[in-house]
């Protein structure tokens, strides 16, 4: 049998959404997979709305976790690694959706790879809104972990929705997102795989990963907080690399 994808969607307040996300996981055609909803106490009809998928669709995982942190996926995330039970694991924003080739795309191509890959990413096709209207894509390319730190201080070489991890890491607990930061948490996790050593592999091609951008959005919300995160972030790492060097 092929290896076990777990994907989770962490959501909150994304009811106008949430149903075509979730089913775009469940129709995967990939033939092992999990999906796991899990609501950080959405005040709309959210929860209720991925109840009466999982009674059209009772394999669907739900869960819940407490809403502690702005614009941060990182309780909802956790309590989704925990109810993992997959070989690998992503994680599928509760306003995007995928592909119904989408996780045979990414492990085909994670398993043509002649060595063990922990951490994998794809560009994104950005939409727009309901309407739906295509947007540019989006992606990162870079061949060496060193030319991938290099980018790091310049912005996130990272298409976060996209990223596949292997459970290792999870197991490793490499998979850890700071409160502190926010919405600008997975920014920071990959200055931490890289400083262990882990190559996020970027594919070079389009795998069927639909981002949409609406004015609802965590990443909105971010923008206008007074402190920078990501220069924050920034400093820290180059402090930190700088004195290890």
């Amino acid at each position: 049998m092929k290896p076990k994808v777990s994907i989770i969607i962490p959501c909150y307040n994304a009811e106008k959404w949430i149903e075509k996300c979730i089913l775009s996981a469940i129709n995967q055609n990939y033939e092992n997979t999990e999906v796991i909803f899990v609501d950080n106490e959405s005040t709309d009809r959210s929860l209720e709305i991925a109840k009466e998928v999982q009674e059209r669709h009772p394999k669907l995982l739900i869960s819940s976790a407490p809403n502690l942190y702005k614009y941060s996926w990182e309780e909802p995330v956790n309590e989704g690694l925990k109810i993992s039970s997959g070989e690998y694991i992503t994680i599928l924003g509760a306003d995007d959706f995928v592909l119904a080739s989408y996780v045979s795309n990414f492990m085909r191509y994670i398993e043509q790879i002649p060595f063990k890959i922990l951490a994998f990413q794809s560009p994104i096709r950005g939409v727009r809104g309901a309407s739906e209207e295509s947007m540019p894509e989006m992606g990162h390319f870079y061949e060496t972990l060193s030319e991938f730190k290099e980018l790091l201080f310049q912005k996130s070489p990272v298409t976060t929705p996209t990223v596949v991890y292997n459970r290792e890491l999870y197991e490793r607990n490499l998979l850890n997102w700071d409160s502190k930061y926010l919405g600008a948490a997975d920014y920071n996790l990959y200055f931490q795989l890289a400083d262990s050593g882990v190559f996020i592999f970027p594919a070079g091609m389009w795998l069927g990963y639909y981002y949409r951008w609406h004015k609802e959005q965590a990443t909105w919300g971010m923008h206008e907080e007074e402190t920078s995160y990501d220069e924050v972030i920034k400093e820290y790492w180059h402090t930190r690399w700088s004195t290890e060097d």
